[in-house]
């Protein structure tokens, strides 16, 4: 059974890397508004991933390359599913991808723009 998490409630694994990533944030060269938009919008993909986890969310966010970037593929087909706007869904994937760089995981092959369909992985 997959576990619900309350909205902007996370397991305290994610909770612990949320607050490392704002900490990180914080000392970045982005504009403040950049920043707290950055910070919501990966709170909520970490919410996504937290809830996709079957049972017991305790792993926290993935922490290698490959299942960071299914993770990513997997949240972005589920925002165009939601018909989110293209837009909004590029500047989602921009956050995301700030987010694992700055985890240094690296880049996760995501488009952002018009054409939004990466690989399948």
């Amino acid at each position: 059974m997959s576990t619900r998490h309350e909205a902007g409630r996370l397991p305290p694994v994610y909770e612990a890397v949320i607050s490392a990533y704002a900490t990180a944030l914080a000392g970045s060269t982005l504009a403040n508004s950049s920043r707290v938009a950055y910070l919501r919008r990966v709170r909520g993909f970490l919410t996504w991933v937290a809830a996709q986890d079957s049972g017991s969310p305790t792993s926290g966010p993935p922490t290698d390359m490959a299942a960071a970037a299914r993770a990513a593929h997997r949240y972005s087909r589920h925002l165009r599913h939601a018909r989110y706007a293209t837009t909004t869904i590029g500047s989602v994937i921009a956050a995301i991808e700030d987010f694992y760089a700055r985890c240094g995981l690296g880049a996760t092959g995501l488009r952002r723009g018009r054409d939004q369909s990466a690989p399948r992985l």
